[in-house]
This record gives C-alpha cells, sequence and structure tokens, in this order.
C-alpha cells in the first residue's frame, strides 16, 4: 500500500509505502516500462509454496469480492422492484375495494 501525494504532478511525497526516488521512476517509465508484476527468476525455491498459498488467497478473496457485489446488486435491484409491485397491489387493492366497490 502506497499514499503518494503531489500538487499537479510536482511536489511529490510518499507518505505511506517504501521510500521512493521519483525522479528516477519517471525516467523508468519513460525508458519503456513498468516491468514485471512478479519476476520469478529472483524468487527462491524454498518460497514458492508460500508464494502459491498467498496467490490463491487473493484469488480466492477477488472472486468472493466479484460475487458478493453481484449478489449485492442483484439485492438491491430485486429490493426496489419487489417494493414497488407490493406497494402498487396494495393501493391498486385499496382503489378497487374502497374508493370504487360497486365495480366488478
Amino acid at each position: 500500500v502506497t499514499l503518494d501525494v503531489s500538487l499537479f504532478g510536482f511536489f511529490k511525497t510518499r507518505l505511506v509505502g517504501p521510500p521512493v526516488d521519483f525522479e528516477e521512476e519517471e525516467l523508468r517509465k519513460a525508458a519503456g516500462g513498468e516491468g514485471k508484476l512478479l519476476d520469478f527468476d529472483k524468487v527462491k525455491p524454498t518460497d514458492v509454496p508460500l508464494l502459491a498459498l498467498s496467490g490463491g488467497v487473493k484469488v480466492v478473496g477477488e472472486a468472493s469480492k466479484i460475487f458478493r457485489e453481484f449478489i449485492e446488486g442483484l439485492d438491491l435491484f430485486v429490493g426496489r422492484y419487489l417494493v414497488l409491485i407490493a406497494s402498487g397491489y396494495i393501493i391498486l387493492k385499496f382503489v378497487h375495494f374502497k374508493i370504487f366497490p360497486d365495480f366488478p
């Protein structure tokens, strides 16, 4: 987690996270790349199980986040229209039986 603060791209300061030289980072970006997200050549063989386990936990967490957001959206949609349909039905029956009782 990093938190960088700047004023329109000038006077950058990193408040949270590892220290970084912003000028060097800008030169690296301009040179052609962000680099690899994870370089497996630099991972020690003893750290591979930990890497696989943490990667699996990350995948499960992201999948559950997507599933949760989908279910929350569905719940909001169904709940909203359930209220509208039930209220409309109650109003329709009230009008039918109380305001126009002789109407078939």
